[in-house]
């Protein structure tokens, strides 16, 4: 699939991935501070998780463009 994307096509889903990234982050990470009386820790961690592999998706997406 990635193979015939052109590189802005890349590079905006790069892009993309990086803004999921950020959504995930302030809506599970930053949202548990917010309320810190109510902090659940399994969320916290699941919002970690969910934070890192889009980021990581974008990362390797740009790290192809890149190297090009």
């Amino acid at each position: 699939m990635f193979l015939n994307m052109t590189e802005k096509q890349k590079t905006n889903l790069a892009k993309f991935f990086y803004d999921i990234a950020k959504i995930d982050f302030a809506a599970l990470v930053v949202a548990q501070f917010a309320n810190p009386s109510n902090l659940k820790y399994w969320i916290l961690i699941v919002g970690i998780i969910a934070t890192i592999i889009p980021l990581l998706v974008g990362f390797i997406l740009n790290k192809e463009e890149v190297e090009k």
